[in-house]
């Protein structure tokens, strides 16, 4: 009986150990566990040091971090088109934008918050081949331009995209995130991180003997933005395959299946190590601000 009861507790604890792996890790750990990617992953914990002291003086520093939405975004969308002359070319493209304007106007998203760039114009050319000659010949034109929407709500990418996509417009190239008042998010991260110094001041003065003098000094502030398209990492499709081994000369050809790839958003949080985390719009992805301060106090002799 006694047997039978250690073989479920053993049982039991492993289940437990399989299912914290597979709710914990998620599917992102088979590409940090192969031995055949080109990047190492780094399984030191993160460290620092925060409170640092001699004989006669006491360091300390702080490191807050906010995660912030933004306040407006610029979605980037790229359109081109092909033609015989400039003049057909250049009428074309524009009647598209002008078209997806007005399906964005639906979404109260006015002309004076779209912008039209102009980014380039550029010949084409292609090539006959007559027997054993091939000659290249001009074939016309190729306009790019950008568009540049103005959006407060980024729920609203998802129409703006259906609307381009009815005019053969698809080439979503990036969202940027606009932040409007910096320095109000660096008095409110400075107000954080002065908290924090004083947290550790508290904690060197519990465990020590010394006493801090009122003669200190800020020997540095460093104020870091971070923005959603710098912080995305590739991800390839979690999988398992059988082996297959075949001679040198084998006329057997492999065909593997492909094997799908994305990407998904990794915080700074992950990389440094911060004291606090003001977090206003979890989990939603916004903008992430650090500011790291640090301060020298003189001990009294």
């Amino acid at each position: 009986m006694k047997k039978k009861s250690l073989i479920i507790i053993v049982i039991t604890s492993l289940s437990m150990s399989l299912n914290l792996n597979s709710q914990v890790g998620g599917n992102q750990i088979y590409n940090n566990n192969n031995k055949n990617r080109s990047y190492n992953y780094n399984r030191k914990p993160i460290e620092k040091t925060s409170i640092y002291s001699t004989d006669s003086t006491l360091v300390v520093t702080a490191k807050v971090l906010l995660n912030q939405k933004a306040d407006y975004y610029l979605i980037t969308i790229g359109a081109n088109q092909l033609g015989k002359t400039v003049i057909e070319v250049n009428q074309k493209i524009n009647k598209r934008i002008d078209n997806v304007k007005q399906k964005l106007n639906l979404l109260d998203i006015s002309n004076d918050e779209i912008y039209v760039d102009f980014i380039s114009q550029t010949k084409q050319y292609d090539f006959k081949i007559t027997g054993r000659e091939v000659n290249e010949y001009f074939d016309g034109f190729n306009i790019r331009k950008n568009i540049i929407i103005k959006v407060k709500d980024l729920s609203q990418i998802e129409n703006i995209i259906n609307y381009c996509s009815e005019f053969e417009i698809h080439d979503i190239i990036k969202v940027d995130y606009v932040s409007k008042d910096m320095e109000t998010i660096n008095t409110e991260l400075l107000k954080a991180a002065k908290k924090v110094i004083k947290n550790k001041k508290d904690v060197f003065e519990e465990f020590s003997s010394k006493k801090i003098s009122n003669n200190y000094r800020l020997t540095y502030k460093k104020f870091k933005t971070s923005y959603p398209k710098n912080l995305y990492k590739q991800y390839k499709e979690a999988f398992e395959t059988s082996l297959v081994t075949y001679a040198y000369n084998s006329n057997y050809t492999k065909k593997e299946v492909r094997k799908e790839k994305t990407f998904y958003y990794d915080g700074i949080e992950s990389e440094y190590g911060v004291d606090k985390v003001i977090d206003e719009i979890a989990p939603l992805i916004g903008i992430q601000y650090i500011l790291e301060i640090q301060v020298i106090y003189k001990l009294k002799k």
